[in-house]
């Protein structure tokens, strides 16, 4: 069995077997116990992508997704389709701008997955929550302005040809590296 299937026995004592468990009290345990995780989305364009990312966010359920000029008028019939409707049930809100980010840094510690001169292998890492994951978009990864703001920056190891993986990959890898260390 998976370390993240311990983790949901053990922390909230579900029994998948259970007939008397209805849907709407597994839906309400589902929103109240959340791990102390949350993603920054920064600047991300492709709507497949950020599908995936609540899909991952909702199965490790992640306690927040914070849109970060990501535009507010994406559609949002087709994200719930790339969803799956997981945005339905993953707590999320849309930031236009940098204060929002830096009244959270008061309180979260601000991890960056990005590849920079001094960005340390995801794996080695020791997590400590409460924490916000930025990921960044597509095409020009982190902002310098979060990179800035950010604790520690991480990277996952390329060993092949190409320089990065998707995105929505990248955040499922660090989702569940953080599933398996912390919880």
């Amino acid at each position: 069995m998976t370390a993240f299937f311990y983790y949901i026995m053990k922390e909230f004592q579900l029994s998948f077997e259970d007939q008397n468990i209805s849907l709407e009290s597994k839906i309400r345990n589902i929103r109240e116990n959340r791990i102390p995780l949350n993603l920054i989305l920064d600047g991300l364009t492709n709507i497949a992508n950020i599908g995936m990312i609540f899909r991952t966010a909702d199965a490790v359920r992640l306690n927040k997704i914070y849109l970060y000029k990501v535009k507010d008028d994406i559609n949002l019939n087709s994200l719930r389709k790339k969803s799956r409707s997981a945005v339905e049930y993953v707590n999320h809100e849309f930031i236009s701008d940098i204060e929002p980010l830096i009244e959270l840094k008061k309180i979260f510690k601000f991890v960056v997955l990005e590849k920079t001169n001094l960005s340390i292998n995801y794996y080695e890492y020791e997590y400590k929550a409460p924490i916000c994951l930025i990921i960044g978009s597509e095409k020009t990864g982190v902002s310098n302005e979060i990179i800035n703001l950010a604790d520690v920056s991480l990277h996952l190891e390329m060993n092949g040809i190409n320089s990065s993986v998707n995105v929505a990959a990248a955040a499922s890898v660090i989702l569940y590296d953080f599933l398996n260390k912390y919880c």
